[in-house]
């Protein structure tokens, strides 16, 4: 007989703050249809792209959102995993994230790759084309739905992972960037699995989407819990 294992359900998400327009009342009818499929996972806890250093200040904006007091700025920190706390009754949100400080960013990387191996990086980035893009006749709802699609969210870590390739021997610029692109996402999934307290957890993760898949790999392959399919509240 299997046995019970806490869920977690990582909700891949763009970043809101980066859309114009989702203040307009359609678009907040549109983000509360969302709250609504996923309240239906009914999480114990909310987990949300943020460093813990920074939990006293989030929750003290969560507390005045609570007392109606606390406009929600646009960001899915708020926008959605604050409504859903509040939906549910939480007494508060988890911030989980870790930034520290890369030795490179991404676009360094990308610029490096252009100059020196440009073929290399036309085949790494072969189908980002296809990339799911924001656009005024989509709903949230199907916005979200078509982010957190398996096929895209394999093609994301395909590209993460093939970054590794960039670069020459004892000059390996895209591990610099990489090697701190895993620790991030290795750091979620420790500061996740200290969140289940029991069997019971159900634990929603709200993070950007390009972390969903490296860090439901994480947590598959830890055996610790179960990872809810997103698509299956999203439809």
């Amino acid at each position: 007989m299997n046995q019970e294992k806490a869920k977690i359900l990582i909700l891949g998400s763009f970043h809101m703050s980066e859309v114009e327009g989702l203040d307009a009342y359609q678009r907040q009818m549109e983000i509360e249809e969302l709250v609504l499929k996923i309240e239906k996972f009914k999480p114990t806890k909310i987990a949300v792209e943020m460093e813990p250093k920074d939990s006293e200040a989030c929750n003290e904006q969560y507390k005045r959102y609570q007392s109606g007091s606390f406009p929600l700025p646009i960001n899915e920190i708020y926008q959605v995993g604050f409504r859903l706390g509040v939906e549910l009754g939480h007494d508060e949100i988890y911030p989980t994230d870790w930034m520290g400080n890369p030795e490179l960013s991404f676009s360094e990387v990308q610029s490096w790759a252009e100059a020196h191996q440009p073929e290399m990086l036309k085949e790494i980035l072969a189908g980002v084309e296809g990339y799911p893009a924001w656009t005024e006749d989509k709903t949230v709802l199907d916005y979200y739905r078509e982010l957190n699609e398996p096929a895209f969210l394999g093609l994301l870590h395909k590209i993460h992972l093939n970054i590794a390739r960039v670069g020459e021997v004892d000059h390996y610029v895209g591990m610099n960037w990489l090697s701190w692109w895993y620790k991030r996402n290795l750091i979620m999934f420790s500061n996740l699995s200290r969140l289940i307290e029991s069997e019971e957890e159900r634990i929603l993760f709200i993070v950007g989407i390009g972390h969903s898949s490296i860090v439901t790999k994480f947590i598959e392959e830890s055996e610790l819990c179960e990872v809810v399919e997103p698509l299956l509240y999203l439809t």
